[in-house]
């Protein structure tokens, strides 16, 4: 009977590796899936060694004192591989963990295939042939991004991007909100430590921002009632009147006339929905001072990784002056200059991600494998 291992790490991973799954459940009959993800991939039947995405690990201290778990873990998957020896193992996206998936099963001569391959591209060129050499294909998401890997030596196939194909084509606007002067989406992030360390700062910079421009008005939406209840308390301490429309995310984000979003897909998905918008994140003073020395991209918002160059602005904030963003987001609340370009710059990126049936032709690959 087949066997697939697949690992995801965050939402949005989790989101493409389900509908992969259940795509390759109708192509291969019989097959069973284990692995690492989170609450879609165990809705599509996943056995699931360990829930990763509800325990997602972002910045560099929680990955210093995540390292004895993610040593255990580790363990546990080699344990897995040596019990029940899969036929394929898939990885999505995901890098700081899934990599060192991938060299447990190179060590076993079990077939790794890379779904969302790391854009390493922008973060980390120098690493292509290390990541060649425990990696069979590279199924990526940009045009430009094949040959990239296939010069490395690795066997690489543009897919398209699962996120454009997920995406409503025209979401329907949110009764209410286009027809106001200066609607602006905050979108604090999905993960419950992204909207306890964000929100406040929001509140802050909407304030600061009605200062200067009265008739601003702010609207969000989370997946989550747990975390809209807490963006609701966050909103009424500090003050501020946020419309909040359930989990109609989407619709928010295309309903805006600008966005002030959280580094993460959501930065992607706003641009693929044409607003234009202001990308951010919170960083301690411990993280800002060592991303001094260490090796960096040039960007840390996927609109600006993809594109290659400064479309949408990027506040990384580590203290609590709010100034930074407020001023970033200004010149996005009216037809600037500055809004007319970014626009622009939105519909050409919207053109360079727009594949075709990525969760298909990856599917068809991997049944390919599993047969």
């Amino acid at each position: 009977m087949p066997h697939l291992f697949v690992s995801a790490g965050d939402t949005s991973g989790d989101q493409h590796a389900a509908r992969l799954v259940r795509r390759l459940h109708e192509l291969v009959p019989g097959l069973e899936v284990s692995g690492l993800g989170g609450e879609e991939l165990a809705r599509v039947g996943v056995k699931l060694h360990a829930d990763l995405v509800s325990h997602a690990i972002i910045g560099i201290r929680p990955a210093l004192s995540a390292v004895p778990s993610l040593l255990g873990l580790l363990r546990r998957v080699a344990g897995a591989f040596d019990r029940d020896r899969p036929d394929v193992v898939v990885l999505v996206d995901y890098p700081g963990l899934n990599l060192f998936v991938a060299r447990l099963a190179h060590k076993r001569g079990i077939p790794v295939v890379y779904f969302v391959a790391p854009q390493l591209w922008a973060w980390a060129p120098w690493r292509v042939r290390r990541f060649a050499r425990v990696v069979d294909e590279a199924l990526v998401i940009f045009p430009f991004e094949e040959a990239f890997f296939r010069d490395a030596g690795l066997e690489a196939h543009w897919v398209g991007h699962p996120l454009v194909e997920g995406l409503p084509r025209d979401p329907p606007r949110v009764a209410g909100i286009a027809d106001l002067p200066r609607p602006v989406a905050l979108l604090p992030g999905s993960r419950p430590r992204e909207v306890r360390a964000h929100m406040p700062l929001l509140v802050k910079v909407a304030r600061q921002l009605l200062e200067r421009h009265p008739d601003t008005t702010f609207h969000s939406a989370h997946v989550s009632p747990v975390e809209r209840e807490n963006m609701r308390r966050a909103a009424r301490e500090g003050g501020l009147e946020l419309d909040l429309r359930e989990d109609d995310v989407h619709g928010v984000m295309a309903s805006c006339r600008c966005a002030v979003v959280a580094s993460g897909t959501a930065t992607l998905e706003t641009a693929m929905l044409g607003t234009p918008l202001a990308v951010f994140y919170r960083i301690t003073p411990l993280e800002d001072r060592m991303r001094r020395w260490l090796l960096v991209p040039p960007f840390v918002g996927q609109v600006n990784l993809v594109s290659g160059r400064r479309v949408t602005p990027e506040v990384l904030l580590a203290h609590e002056d709010p100034r930074p963003l407020v001023d970033a987001v200004e010149p996005l609340l009216t037809d600037t200059d500055v809004w007319r370009a970014q626009v622009a710059e939105i519909e050409q990126l919207r053109a360079l991600c727009t594949g075709h049936r990525a969760v298909e032709r990856s599917a068809e690959r991997l049944a390919a494998r599993l047969a």
